[in-house]
């Protein structure tokens, strides 16, 4: 039986279906800055694990992406929580913005890299982090079209 889905969730759910699959489209520049490319994860994290997997992701997560951010390949990072329960899918979203399209395409050779260097630092998690988590949907980029900044 398919799970109930608020507003919210069907909206990310078509934006996130419209990118599946897509390869990048290059990146242009402007007058003030080259558009960039965010990666999209919705997480659900195991009944229990929450604060296990939060805390797992504060320690390794955010270093990995903070080492890329000084390395000028990552220009910010979110990790948004919600309470979670049955009926949204997901708990946890996380949001990483590239530099471009280029970076974007790299990010397993950039973030291989970071953790091999002696700059990060891992930090064992109370368990590993597939028995406190599920993808929902993982791994899809999403151009910036509008932009504060």
């Amino acid at each position: 039986m398919p799970r109930p889905r608020g507003r919210v969730t069907v909206l990310i759910g078509v934006i996130l279906a419209a990118c599946a699959g897509e390869a990048p489209p290059p990146a242009t520049t402007s007058t003030t800055r080259t558009e960039s490319f965010w990666a999209v994860d919705l997480v659900r994290t195991l009944p229990g694990a929450q604060d296990d997997y939060l805390a797992s992701i504060r320690a390794n997560w955010s270093n990995a992406r903070r080492i890329a951010k000084a390395r000028g390949t990552v220009i910010s990072y979110r990790a948004l929580a919600t309470q979670p329960d049955s009926v949204r899918g997901w708990d946890v979203l996380l949001m990483t913005e590239y530099a471009d399209s280029a970076s974007w395409q790299d990010r397993e050779e950039i973030f291989r890299a970071i953790f091999e260097s002696p700059e990060f630092v891992a930090v064992a998690p109370a368990r590993p982090s597939d028995a406190m988590r599920t993808f929902e949907a993982g791994d899809v980029m999403l151009r910036e079209v509008i932009s504060d900044r």
